[in-house]
């Protein structure tokens, strides 16, 4: 044989190496999360069940039913499913107009500010109907009240829920101007000067943009 002893040494290293390669290389595969979405799957096989659709076994009828059901619902932050069948069926365009209401008057494209749409549809339809079961109970047809020990304990659950809801709802529309809202660039304009840790900007001159300052931030200017 005439393999020299460095030529068995770098075969082993080109092993080595070749095996830590691999290693990575499954890692990222198996880290990565869009190779276990079912999503091409779901999709691969209700297209080959429509391709089907006339030559469908009752079986294979209700499978074409229930994967064509996944496959909504898994985009169900797209489309809305999900906020719009909130309630009965009767519900359904109503819910689905508020929600579609919401994204478009503010632009919601993310998948946070389309959860956050999903939400305040949720918590206001909540907060409406309760407060109209509350109106029922309270007002007769006729304009009347009655009340007794039952219907008073009802009221309290139910307007412990509308506050509930109406908080809920408070923070959620609170939040989703606050993504919506652009971000600030700060430019300031001076000759040799720099910005470092702890240092402020402030107006000492109408007449001058800005100016710096070596004064340090204290604790109470952190709530400014």
């Amino acid at each position: 044989m005439n393999n020299k002893p460095e030529d068995k040494i770098t075969s082993k290293e080109s092993t080595a190496v070749e095996k830590e390669k691999r290693i990575e290389n499954m890692k990222k595969i198996y880290s990565d999360p869009d190779n276990f979405l079912p999503e091409n799957k779901k999709l691969s096989e209700y297209y080959d069940l429509q391709i089907l659709k006339s030559k469908l076994t009752p079986a294979q009828e209700k499978k074409r039913d229930e994967v064509g059901e996944e496959i909504v619902t898994m985009y169900g932050l797209d489309n809305g499913i999900w906020s719009a069948n909130l309630s009965y069926g009767k519900h359904y365009a109503p819910l689905a107009h508020m929600r579609h209401k919401i994204i478009k008057d503010y632009g919601c494209k993310s998948s946070l500010e389309l959860m956050l749409a999903d939400r305040i549809v949720a918590h206001y339809w909540r907060a409406m109907r309760t407060d109209r079961i509350i109106n029922q109970i309270s007002e007769q047809e006729n304009n009347g009240f009655t009340f007794n020990q039952q219907k008073v304990n009802i009221l309290k659950q139910l307007y412990r829920g509308v506050e509930l809801a109406d908080r809920q709802l408070s923070a959620d529309i609170m939040l989703l101007k606050e993504l919506k809202q652009p971000r600030l660039n700060i430019k300031v304009n001076t000759e040799n000067a720099y910005i470092a840790q702890n240092q402020q900007v402030v107006n000492t001159d109408k007449n001058e943009p800005g100016s710096i300052t070596e004064k340090p931030l204290e604790a109470n200017d952190l709530g400014k």
